[in-house]
């Protein structure tokens, strides 16, 4: 009898073990959705442009007007534009601090003059970010950049048009650098070694200006 007992514990404990295992083995396959700044490809180092779309809210015809938009601003007066699309900002404690981490990391903007800004969407967090370095907020001052998005921005991503809503948005943001920025053109080079978020490794390094630096942040939920 107590053989019998001893055996059907031995049993009991093999099945427990074996169910413990194959749960650990199941959970640690799963993809985590975890993302940190150090995820976010920089597209000046994956393929010389400014979009990282990681959600594919973007077909490749908008991204190809986006990055010729983009670059014809920056060759005009230096300005530079990264637009980011990411599923969600965690483990990041929030949207504001995950842009301004990925801000500060690529150092967006020529050096010296903080001409930088960074257009995130998070739709997990159903979230849009703009963030400017110094050297034009005085150009793109909060009530600009709300109005960019409350009408530029809000109304198309309502209608879950969000590829419509980012070309309009960035539009509008050219359209006020474009014709506020009075920088002399032979100040300016375009090339590579010029671009701080071409420069930039893709990691956490933050150089000493981007660490100063405290630029605004504008905060709009988006509906879907």
């Amino acid at each position: 009898m107590q053989n019998k007992l001893n055996t059907i514990i031995r049993r009991y404990w093999v099945v427990v073990c074996t169910f413990s295992l194959i749960c650990t083995l199941i959970l640690s396959n799963q993809p985590s959705n975890a993302l940190t700044v150090k995820d976010v490809p920089n597209p000046r180092q994956q393929n010389g442009g400014w979009v990282t779309d990681m959600v594919d809210m973007l077909s490749p015809q908008a991204e190809t007007q986006l990055n010729q938009m983009i670059s014809n601003i920056e060759k005009q007066n230096g300005t530079e534009i990264a637009i980011v699309t990411v599923p969600e900002t965690k483990p990041s404690p929030t949207p504001k601090a995950f842009t301004t981490e990925l801000f500060n990391t690529w150092g967006i903007g020529k050096k010296g003059k903080d001409n930088g800004v960074l257009f995130l969407i998070s739709k997990g967090d159903r979230r849009t970010e703009i963030e400017t370095g110094y050297g034009i907020e005085g150009i793109l001052p909060d009530a600009k950049v709300v109005n960019i998005l409350r009408k530029q921005v809000t109304p198309q991503f309502k209608e879950g048009n969000f590829e419509a809503g980012i070309i309009a948005g960035t539009k509008a943001l050219i359209q006020e650098l474009g014709t506020d920025i009075q920088q002399p053109q032979t100040a300016i080079d375009s090339g590579a070694n010029n671009s701080e978020i071409n420069s930039q490794k893709p990691n956490n390094e933050v150089s000493a200006q981007s660490r100063n630096r405290n630029p605004l942040i504008y905060l709009l939920l988006v509906s879907q």
